[in-house]
Order: C-alpha cells, then sequence, then structure tokens
C-alpha cells in the first residue's frame, strides 16, 4: 500500500501497465519522489494541489494529470476532504511497443512537455466518455473473466489514443494556469536540457543572476530537493535511459557531465541498486 500512495522516491513497474483506484479518508504521507515509467492520474474529487518540477497546479475535478518518467512530483492534500483518483503506472517501453509511424501512444506526454503544461482540462462531454474508459477498466480488472488482462489492456490503448487524437486536435486543453517562481522553472529547464555541461552551483548563479544562497533555497523550496542531488539523479536518470538505448556506460557518463567512470558507477549504484552494466541490453 506505501508504494500504492505514492510514498516511494522511485520506482520500477513489474507489469507494463497497472491502474490503481485510491479514496484517501485519511491524510497520506506524501513526499517528492519520481518513477522510472509514466503516470497518469485522473482525479475524481478531493482538494489537491500537484507540484511537478516546480509547478504547483489546482486540480479540478476530473482534470487528467500528466507525469514524465523521471520527473519529480508531489500532491499537496487538504485531508479535509477524501482524495479520489484513478492512477495509471504505464511503462515507456508498453507505449513503444504499441507505437507505429503513423502515431506514438505517448504523444500526450510528449505535449505535456511541448504545452508547458501537466493538466489536461477537458470539455464534460469528451471527459464523460473517456471516464467512461477508466471506469470499464475498472470493472475488468475487478471482475476477471475470459482474456481479463488482453481486454484491460486493449481498452488502455483505446484510452490513451482517444486521448491523444484529441489532444494534438485541441492542443487547448494542456492547461497551464500553474504557480510557479519563473526563475527556478528557467532554471530547472536550463540543467534538463544541459546535463553535459558545467553545472555548478557557482555558474548556474552567475548565468541566472541569482545569490548562490538564495538559488540553493529557491530551488529546495519548488523541488524538494538540494540543487546537488536534483543535478546528480538526473544525470544518473539520462544516463541509464542511453544505457538502455545502447550507449556504453563510459560514452553516457561522459555525455551526462561525469568528469570519472568511477564516481559515476558508484553513484548508479547507489541510486539505481546495480552497476551500469546490469541494464545493458
Amino acid at each position: 500500500m506505501e508504494e500504492i500512495r505514492e510514498s516511494v522516491k522511485s520506482g520500477y513497474l513489474l507489469e507494463k501497465f497497472k491502474m490503481f483506484y485510491l479514496k484517501d479518508s485519511v491524510p497520506g504521507e506524501y513526499v517528492y519522489h519520481y518513477h522510472d515509467f509514466h503516470k497518469l492520474i485522473w482525479f475524481v474529487s478531493g482538494k489537491v494541489k500537484y507540484r511537478i518540477e516546480g509547478k504547483t497546479y489546482q486540480l479540478e475535478p476530473h482534470d487528467i494529470l500528466l507525469v514524465n518518467k523521471g520527473e519529480i512530483h508531489r500532491p499537496f492534500v487538504d485531508a479535509s476532504v477524501p482524495y479520489e483518483r484513478y492512477v495509471f503506472y504505464i511503462s515507456s517501453d508498453f507505449l513503444d511497443e504499441h507505437s507505429c509511424p503513423e502515431g506514438r501512444l505517448d504523444l500526450c506526454f510528449q505535449m505535456a512537455g511541448t504545452e508547458k503544461g501537466n493538466v489536461i482540462r477537458l470539455s464534460p462531454a469528451i471527459s464523460r466518455n473517456l471516464f467512461e474508459t477508466v471506469r470499464l477498466i475498472e470493472r475488468v480488472d475487478k471482475d476477471g473473466g475470459y482474456a481479463q488482462d488482453m481486454y484491460s489492456r486493449i481498452l488502455f490503448l483505446k484510452l490513451m489514443i482517444e486521448l491523444d487524437r484529441y489532444c494534438i486536435c485541441n492542443p487547448e486543453v494542456f492547461h497551464k494556469m500553474a504557480r510557479y517562481d519563473k526563475k527556478i522553472v528557467e532554471l530547472i529547464h536550463y540543467i534538463n536540457e544541459n546535463l553535459g555541461k558545467n553545472l555548478t552551483i557557482e555558474a548556474l548563479s552567475a548565468r541566472f543572476y541569482l545569490s548562490k544562497y538564495h538559488m540553493m533555497r529557491k530551488f529546495k523550496e519548488e523541488t524538494g530537493y538540494s540543487m546537488h542531488q536534483y543535478i546528480l539523479e538526473k544525470r544518473i536518470l539520462s544516463a541509464r535511459n542511453l544505457i538502455l538505448s545502447g550507449m556504453s556506460a563510459t560514452a553516457a557518463s561522459i555525455e551526462c557531465g561525469f568528469k570519472d567512470y568511477s564516481t559515476f558507477s558508484r553513484a548508479y549504484k547507489k541510486l539505481l541498486g546495480q552497476m551500469p552494466s546490469a541494464d545493458y541490453k
């Protein structure tokens, strides 16, 4: 239950995708964390703010929240009202396997980045139609029966295809009204786009015209991470993706800003529980 309640900082999905229906009537312990898979949350009810990579969204009933793998996030929940939602854990391999040249299943997750918004807010009619599929997946998972896994998978693919089709035709559904510190979000974007470059506190302070101590304090407030730990873990996660795509561990470590392989391998094992060589396909 602790993993389902999202109290784990990082996680690995043992199945292709998994859906949970959750309704918390007592306060949960929520911490900043990330996953090695994508997460889609269909918010049903409650008083919840969700922070993703420094941006805070006030959720409304039937908002769809998209969290890309590796994105640091945390809910802030008002425990006076039950927090009800459907949570989908989705492996990137699963989305790759079922994508085709004319359409990628992870399109809505990609658009969350390009449209600069992690929340999809649909019209009532479209939301009702898609939510029927979510409820049907829940019933199939609960009742079982002939070809349960296949039926559940097909329904989930239907949900993703319909959501992607609607998003590409209506990019305005990505809700951009998030609260955030503009400088810190710019800093986060710069770090993630330049992991191989010099990202010392001194260099970043000079680039963004911020005092070191103010920058570090605000970064911790907005992300829950120290700047050093954030950069380190983002570099390791990026290196892991490169290794999984076929790059050598040595080349991946250099590409992601590590100057010394032994430092990289130690940090990799400490964070991921295994040496880089274990991730070669």
